[in-house]
């Protein structure tokens, strides 16, 4: 039986994508609350986490541009970084309202102003995000164009970028906390708002931190258990898999021998390709997607 490492790495895309939603909530929730303290991890990290996720998301759907290389996912950075800011605008105008219920005129209202006018604010955001966050993605992608093994080291490097940007986050968190710490009350409803963005924030970037490195851990687990895997084959231990040299390179074979006695034959089926280290790159198996 092929081990589970063979197969495509599901569970590491969502991990990423929830890493990169975590991650990118806490930090820009982090560096705005640095920047205004009315901007709390609620007002502009829920909305993140919402859009991010979605972002990481359909960057990973292959279709692109007419015959360019370039992803949808990628023209769609920029009406989503305006929905962003357009919902945490939204978000401050709702709460900031001194009526105890959810201002929901005040919301649609800080959504229009946090789309157009909003644009000296989200544009800088989203340059930072496709530099910090975007060319890590698009050197995964480019990785994984080179098979299986490809795609886990761009998995990593994902994670890892991720796990460390999230670790900053928390590190923020505390910093803006010193700074207020004496600052003047906003008011009872206001100062609730900046306390539940600040364990936002934490748990964010703590969930960040995680996820995006188990999914790192994760890659080099199943990378170096495919390898081991491979080394066996080659040598001659594991029953039914062996390695051949083919036209293309090397191989992983799956042995089956049919028949009994002297009528016995062996079938044999290529199922990955493999890089002069062992690397599994190009599966030979239909249901690998």
């Amino acid at each position: 039986m092929i081990p589970p490492a063979f197969a495509a790495p599901k569970v590491l895309r969502w991990l990423n994508i929830a890493a990169v939603g975590l991650s990118l909530a806490a930090i820009t929730a982090s560096t705005f609350a640095g920047l205004d303290r009315s901007f709390s991890g609620i007002t502009t990290g829920l909305p993140t986490l919402m859009f991010g996720m979605l972002w990481a998301w359909l960057l990973r759907i292959p279709n692109t541009i007419g015959r360019s290389p370039v992803r949808w996912g990628w023209l769609a950075s920029v009406p989503l970084a305006a929905l962003n800011a357009g919902f945490a605008a939204g978000i401050l105008m709702a709460t900031d309202s001194q009526a105890n219920a959810f201002d929901f005129g005040g919301f649609l209202g800080g959504v229009a102003l946090g789309i157009t006018f909003g644009v000296f604010m989200w544009a800088p955001a989203l340059v930072g995000t496709l530099v910090a966050f975007g060319l890590p993605i698009a050197m995964s992608q480019s990785l994984a164009k080179k098979g299986l093994a490809g795609e886990e080291r761009g998995e990593r490097i994902v994670g890892i970028v991720c796990a460390g940007l999230a670790i900053i986050a928390l590190g923020l968190s505390f910093v803006h906390t010193s700074e207020h710490s004496g600052a003047e009350a906003f008011g009872t409803r206001r100062e609730g708002l900046v306390a539940a963005g600040l364990v936002f924030m934490r748990i964010a970037a703590v969930l960040g931190a995680v996820v995006g490195g188990t999914a790192a851990v994760l890659a080099n687990i199943r990378e170096r258990s495919r390898k081991l895997f491979v080394e066996n084959a080659e040598q001659g231990k594991i029953p039914g898999f062996r390695v051949d040299a083919t036209a293309e390179g090397k191989a992983l074979v799956r042995v089956s021998s049919l028949g009994q006695g002297y009528r016995v034959s062996d079938f044999t089926q290529e199922v990955f390709l493999l890089d002069e280290e062992g690397h599994a790159t190009e599966s030979r198996l239909a249901d690998r997607a």
